[in-house]
């Protein structure tokens, strides 16, 4: 994945916040600053401004500027877009296939996923890591008919989705989503270095293809230092144009 411009400049303004060069609770140097310094446009720099707040690393004070936080401590934050968050906000991330095979589809994963209980499907396990941390794990589920293509380096990218498409040659129509709170289980402990027990994010994604098929099942679990789940609304302008 290219990263875009704006997050090529949050990148050296997160290593420069997490380095300690922009002590806590510190303004960083003012938008026309940091434009001359990277030589971007002041939207690039207020897009990648952004993208630190959402990682609660900066807060910014409308008429003052904008500060590093007093704790600030790194977390991802988390939309239904996975590719578009990693890419955004963790460049770095890399991703391992822990295994994948076919195998009989358990009872719960076929009624999501309209398929007979029993039926083969392609089964993964995979893990992500920023540097040494395992940030998520997650276990992917696809029928067989959109799952012929598929190799392990293909289960291996970040873009997985719009690869899977590819692979595939089908078109995704909607994701349905759905968020939960829980405790980490042994093989979460084991895979995201947490004591058992420990509370810990849970998500579960449905892919549907072309007249609400669907085509996956994605169960992720993540890491609650590193990752945040985040919905962001923007209501647009509300200024009267002549």
């Amino acid at each position: 994945m290219k990263s875009a411009q704006y997050s090529l400049v949050a990148e050296r303004l997160r290593k420069g916040i997490l380095a300690g060069r922009y002590a806590p609770g510190t303004s960083l140097p003012t938008e026309r600053s940091l434009c001359t310094r990277f030589r971007v446009s002041r939207i690039t720099i207020r897009q990648a401004l952004t993208l630190l707040e959402d990682e609660l690393l900066i807060h910014r004070r409308q008429g003052s500027g904008t500060y590093v936080r007093q704790n600030p401590a790194r977390r991802i934050p988390l939309m239904i877009d996975y590719t578009g968050s990693v890419r955004d906000h963790a460049p770095t991330l890399s991703r391992e296939v822990l295994g994948s095979r076919a195998i009989p589809v358990p009872g719960w994963v076929a009624e999501e996923l309209g398929v007979s209980p029993g039926a083969s499907i392609l089964h993964a396990e995979r893990i992500d890591r920023l540097g040494p941390a395992a940030v998520a794990w997650d276990e992917v589920y696809i029928r067989r008919d959109f799952a012929g293509a598929l190799t392990r380096e293909v289960l291996a990218r970040l873009d997985f989705v719009e690869a899977w498409c590819d692979a595939q040659r089908f078109r995704l129509a909607s994701c349905r989503q759905r968020v939960d709170a829980v405790r980490a289980a042994r093989v979460d402990a084991a895979r995201l270095d947490l004591p058992i027990g420990s509370p810990m994010l849970k998500t579960i994604e449905i892919y549907d293809a072309a007249r609400g098929k669907p085509a996956g099942l994605f169960v992720s679990h993540y890491h609650p230092a590193y990752i945040s789940i985040t919905s962001r609304f923007d209501y647009g302008s509300t200024e009267e144009h002549a």
